[in-house]
């Protein structure tokens, strides 16, 4: 026994007064066609957004003289340790993906520890 299934697509087009298109004005597209929005520069890491919000209040530029920097408050030896000065000579100086990727490195290493309060609160251990 054969199963088919059937996907609609149902896209309703604005015309430039805000109301709905006449049949007529319609354009035809196919699923493939239809684009929600372009994709972003940058990765979208919910984790790492988090992380920061809880860590620094998404401050990806965060450096309040406590020793740790960036957005997930990483200190020199932790940044210096997974890679970070390939990127800049501090976390806060360095892109928001910059210090992803460091914590990325970091966490493969040190688990969810290396942010105890936070990763904690967060629910990640």
């Amino acid at each position: 026994m054969a199963v088919a299934l059937a996907l609609a697509l149902t896209v309703f087009a604005i015309g430039d007064d805000g109301g709905p298109l006449a049949p007529d004005e319609r354009i035809e597209t196919t699923p493939e066609e239809v684009i929600a929005e372009p994709p972003s520069s940058e990765p979208a890491y919910g984790v790492w957004d988090r992380l920061a919000m809880c860590e620094s209040t998404l401050r990806w530029s965060a450096n309040t003289g406590n020793g740790y920097f960036g957005g997930v408050q990483m200190d020199m030896v932790f940044w210096r340790r997974h890679g970070g000065l390939s990127f800049a000579a501090r976390p806060d100086l360095a892109p928001r993906a910059a210090q992803i990727a460091v914590a990325q490195r970091g966490l493969a290493v040190q688990g969810w520890a290396a942010w105890p309060s936070c990763s904690r609160r967060l629910g990640l251990r």
